[in-house]
């Protein structure tokens, strides 16, 4: 009988998720011998035993894995003969500088973690830090890689007798669990007052569930950060919540004790059922449901839509706010101030939370790197990341060929993700958030630090933003210049269209990029853009045709002032009872209108985003100033889900399409609906005009989608080969558009793509600027 050892290697989602014990086991029971241990990133299994049950062993190795482990790649790199088979182990960690390293996500608590933490004959009973190899932090405990306990946060606990007894076994589920812990040598729980002075209290749970329950604010330190907690039920509290925050309009998203709640409230198919489950367990953005008593305040947690963001207790803690505990559903918004990041230490959210929270849950568990919690969708019937975070990332983005370079993109403003591209893959950080504070922009520089060092990636190029005044471009020249390697910027649309493009596969495709704002090439706003890309190079074939911003950014804020500019733009002067009507003063009117005409402080836009906002306005559904981004575009759709009469025409509303020889694109003018609805306004009361508005806003959607399918067809003359189109940009979170869209370019015989990997908003420029700037330097 002839014994060999065979060496591999194995790369994939390999640490961080009971790799290395499932091995063990599944080695073990074959009767084999040898050792499995991780390296930097990938996992170095020796298996020694005859050839045939080595065989064996390897190709059923993928069926037999934990659930939360995947194997990309498995590669033998050595095979010799041996005299006998040695014990199988388990042997300690390589740190090998030469090979990739893989950061594992945060995961949320599994079933039998669960069932131990209400079970009270189980040691850790009501242990709001229970964890396995299956659940648990992973990214935000992280110090330095490879993930193994004494590079995470959790080195301050040491192990007591019994945890490190399970933790040295290798047929228990915690075996190498490197968060493990007990009530005996793990993290503890505490709770403080307003001042961040500590309770004395038996059980920090109760004492937040009896405050809770009275009406108070509670940050609750979890896994990625702080969340701000109020009982969902209690409308003072949410009001109390929104006042505090500074917060009137945005929704809130809600935890619901199971599933069973949220059906209560909630439509809620197999998908989004199955998202919300996982170990991802994020806010799912679900349907209400319309003809019930909901006993919450709905006006209050999502006043601008009928929609909630709803998830699932994702953590011990959160499961044990509800366990017995009468609560059912908590307002969990994140633990910050408007434009700041989450808190994520004690003394920070103590000060940062001061005059908002009345208590905080807190723990002495640190987390290093802070993580939202992921939003998602379904859209086309397909899950749609909107916040790409906790659960998913940093999760990397395979592709079938290598990076040259490693690259660091920096991504946008708003929305703010990073991404080291190298190898084979693509990582893209969680959510950092829109780095208007300077809290933020600290955040955004830990993560750069932190993520080229975690993934032992040292970047060669930087890529960054047109746009010059970014903070994230700015730091990336910072980086470039202390580095001494080259930088590239990348045209904003552009990079949201090849995100799309690259996670879809595609290296050609036509791409519908409609958003509020971006840089374009001509120092001018984009954001209505139907190009072709082709590998690194795109061509713009056309646009909306551009409209004054009276007041820059303060346009955006008020609306009121867009619509102004379009009527200007359509000749059209507005009657002092139709100011009147939008409240506004006949000064205010002037300079708008002179901005416009003279151009002063008054930037030409193309977006579409602003085109939402202008519609928004004349209906007079969008607040005189919004409150967050996108708002009015939010009204605008929640009004278009309302009519359901479809036995009463759409209204054709009228648009122009122009083809300018000079650039050779096609422009889309908007004047004409604006003399329509102009003409509608006067000619209706307010009060009349209300019942009409379901049929309008529909009816906007569905002429912005027939102005999309012009542009495509123009951008088909020039490329009638070209069957692939892609959609990217903030406005296609909007489901209607995205819809009616792919309908109707599918009836023209095109394939439509969405985003699903990565948000469709500026949380996904990272990953489009990694692909465009590998092409460029590859050219």
């Amino acid at each position: 009988m002839t014994l060999l050892r065979k060496i591999y290697e194995i790369e994939g989602v390999v640490q961080g998720v009971g790799f290395r014990p499932a091995i063990y086991c599944l080695a073990f029971n074959a009767g084999l011998g040898g050792w499995v241990k991780n390296c930097s990133g990938k996992v170095r299994m020796a298996l020694e035993g005859e050839e045939d049950k080595i065989n064996e062993f390897i190709i059923s190795l993928d069926f037999k894995l934990p659930k939360q482990a995947r194997i990309d790649s498995i590669r033998n790199t050595d095979a010799t003969n041996i005299d006998c088979i040695s014990k199988f182990k388990i042997l300690e960690s390589d740190i090998d500088s030469s090979v990739k390293v893989s950061i594992p996500a945060d995961l949320a608590m599994c079933r039998d973690c669960e069932k131990e933490i209400t079970d009270p004959l189980n040691r850790r009973y009501k242990y709001p830090f229970t964890t396995c190899v299956n659940c648990g932090p992973r990214y935000t405990v992280v110090n330095s890689m490879p993930y193994d306990r004494c590079r995470t946060t959790l080195k301050n606990f040491p192990l007591c007798k019994d945890c490190e007894k399970e933790y040295t076994d290798p047929l228990n589920r915690r075996f190498h669990a490197e968060s493990t812990a007990c009530p005996v040598c793990g993290p503890k729980l505490f709770i403080t007052d307003s001042k961040g002075e500590e309770l004395k209290c038996n059980n920090p749970i109760d004492k937040a569930v009896q405050e809770i329950k009275a009406g108070k604010i509670i940050a609750i330190r979890g896994i990625g950060g702080f969340l701000l907690a109020v009982n969902a039920y209690d409308r003072s509290a949410v009001e109390n919540l929104r006042e505090r925050k500074k917060r009137p309009h945005k929704p809130f998203a809600v935890m619901a004790e199971n599933i069973k709640l949220a059906k209560n409230y909630c439509e809620i198919d197999s998908k989004e059922e199955s998202v919300l489950n996982s170990t991802a367990s994020p806010i799912v953005i679900l349907k209400l449901k319309e003809n019930t008593n909901i006993e919450l305040p709905i006006d209050l947690l999502t006043p601008d839509s009928k929609t909630l963001g709803v998830m699932l207790p994702y953590s011990p803690l959160h499961k044990l706010l509800f366990h017995k505990t009468g609560l059912k559903v908590l307002v969990m918004t994140s633990g910050n101030r408007g434009g700041e990041p989450i808190c994520i230490k004690n003394k920070e959210a103590f000060e940062r939370l001061n005059g908002i929270a009345d208590y905080f849950l807190c723990h002495n568990r640190e987390i290093n790197l802070r993580n939202d919690d992921s939003l998602c969708t379904v859209q086309n019937n397909q899950i749609q990341l909107w916040r790409r975070a906790r659960g998913f990332a940093p999760e990397p983005i395979k592709f079938n060929y290598s990076f040259n370079k490693t690259i660091l993109a920096m991504g946008a403003e708003l929305k703010n993700c990073i991404a080291l591209a190298h190898d084979k893959e693509v990582v893209v950080s969680p959510h950092i958030g829109d780095l208007e504070t300077s809290e933020a922009v600290d955040g955004l520089e830990q993560v750069v630090k932190c993520f080229p060092e975690f993934l032992n990636q040292q970047p060669k190029t930087v890529v960054v933003d047109l746009h010059p005044d970014m903070h994230s471009t700015r730091l990336g020249e910072k980086i470039a210049e202390e580095y001494n390697i080259p930088i590239i910027k990348v045209q904003h649309h552009h990079a949201h269209a090849v995100s799309c493009m690259a996670e879809n596969g595609l290296d050609k495709a036509f791409a519908v990029v409609f958003d509020g704002t971006g840089l374009g090439t001509d120092g001018k706003i984009w954001g209505a853009e139907v190009m072709h890309i082709d590998g690194g190079n795109y061509s713009r074939l056309a646009t909306f045709d551009p409209v004054p911003l009276p007041g820059g950014d303060k346009a955006v804020f008020n609306p009121v002032r867009q619509f102004v500019a379009r009527l200007n733009a359509a000749g059209i002067v507005m009657s002092d009872k139709m100011m009147n009507r939008f409240g506004i003063t006949n000064s205010e009117y002037q300079i708008w209108k002179m901005q416009c005409d003279k151009r002063i402080n008054s930037p030409e836009t193309h977006a579409a985003g602003r085109l939402f906002d202008s519609f928004a306005a004349c209906l007079n559904i969008s607040p005189n100033k919004i409150t967050y981004e996108g708002q009015g575009a939010i009204r605008l759709e929640a009004e278009a889900c309302k009519f359901n009469d479809w036995s009463e025409k759409l209204l054709d509303l009228p648009f122009d399409i122009m083809e300018n020889s000079d650039v050779d694109m096609l422009y889309v003018n908007w004047n004409k609906m604006f003399e329509f609805l102009y003409d509608k306004l006067k000619d209706n009361s307010i009060e009349k005009l209300q019942s009409q508005i379901p049929l309008l806003a529909y009816s906007f959607h569905n002429t912005v989608v027939n102005s999309a399918v012009e542009m495509i067809k123009f951008a088909l003359g020039k490329f009638p080969k070209e069957k692939n189109v892609v959609f990217s940009g903030g406005v296609f979170m909007n489901k209607i558009i995205t819809y009616l869209l792919t309908e109707k370019l599918k009836k023209i015989g095109l394939n439509v793509f969405i985003h699903q990997k990565v948000p469709p908003n500026d949380g996904g420029i990272a990953l489009g600027q990694s692909v465009i700037c590998n092409k460029i330097i590859s050219e």
